[in-house]
């Protein structure tokens, strides 16, 4: 028994006649007489009688009429669903990330995707870098995007970008019109630091010795947006990634630092995980993003440096 069987076997139903089930399917008339023909081998019941040119359904094609419906049209489903699968426009994606990237670039990536995909079911969820590592080993996301690499032996992480870190200002502050931040520059500036777990940290204030500089932090915040929102309000400076300084283009001054700082995406999956087709294209397409939406920042002229 197969779709093609059952397909005829339902047309013959509807339409009274195999001249009427060959139209109904656009196939000659003997396919359709096969078709039966071998269904009724396969299930060993007759069904349909055949008088004088007249096909006539028996008791037991009534009884198995309704079910072959339901079974043709979770074929062609199946079908559908496995054409979509292929084309990469249907299936479900897990994904965590840090908070800046979280704000505004990695939403802004899923637009564009969700756009090109329309059948995409796909779950986002914002959270601190260890957290992710903790829910890709236990297999609760399918992609975890980090701020540093995950060690946990259940997993696999690649670094997919590296760019560098800026300095955020208020728009009316006097460096605000500098083209470059120097470590040196902030010698008498109120400094509002990222939180100690965060990378970049030990980098920043790395640069801040080798500047022969004595900053100390009045504020501290965890998320760099956080960190953000806190110079908007002319409380100070900070050294951020330029992720999250995205949602605060227009709001504050952001220019390039320097020495360069470096700020990390890596990507992160169960190693017993087997990502799906769309999944690929996901993981390929957000690099190309980052790439093209970071790759002329003026900061990254400083990398190294």
């Amino acid at each position: 028994m197969n779709y093609r069987q059952l397909q005829a076997f339902r047309a013959v139903m509807e339409a009274g006649t195999v001249v009427g089930a060959a139209h109904l399917l656009n196939i000659s008339q003997p396919s359709v007489s096969a078709h039966i023909a071998n269904l009724e081998h396969s299930l060993k019941i007759q069904l349909f009688i055949r008088q004088g040119g007249r096909i006539i359904p028996t008791a037991e094609a009534h009884l198995l009429h309704e079910e072959a419906g339901h079974v043709v049209k979770g074929m062609a489903r199946l079908r559908r669903l496995a054409a979509d699968i292929q084309q990469l426009e249907a299936g479900r994606l897990v994904i965590g990330a840090y908070p800046a990237l979280s704000s505004i670039v990695l939403p802004r990536f899923i637009g564009g995707f969700a756009r090109r995909h329309p059948k995409l079911h796909l779950t986002f969820l914002p959270e601190a870098s260890m957290r992710i590592a903790e829910l890709v080993a236990s297999k609760q996301l399918d992609i975890g995007l980090m701020t540093m690499p995950a060690i946990d032996p259940a997993t696999t992480c690649d670094l997919i970008f590296e760019t560098a870190s800026i300095c955020v200002l208020p728009l009316d502050h006097p460096l605000a019109s500098a083209d470059v931040i120097d470590a040196a520059d902030l010698r008498d500036e109120t400094f509002i630091a990222l939180g100690r777990e965060d990378g970049s940290r030990q980098a920043v204030e790395r640069s801040f010795e080798d500047a022969g500089v004595h900053v100390e932090p009045r504020f501290e915040a965890h998320f760099s947006d956080s960190a953000c929102a806190l110079v908007a309000e002319g409380l100070g400076l900070s050294v951020v990634d330029p992720f999250a300084a995205e949602r605060w283009r227009g709001k504050l001054a952001i220019r390039p630092f320097k020495p360069y700082v470096p700020c990390h995406v890596y990507l992160t999956r169960s190693r017993t995980h087997v990502p799906s087709l769309l999944q690929e294209t996901f993981e390929r397409g957000l690099r190309e993003f980052l790439e093209e939406t970071f790759r002329n920042d003026p900061a990254a002229s400083y990398r190294h440096s």
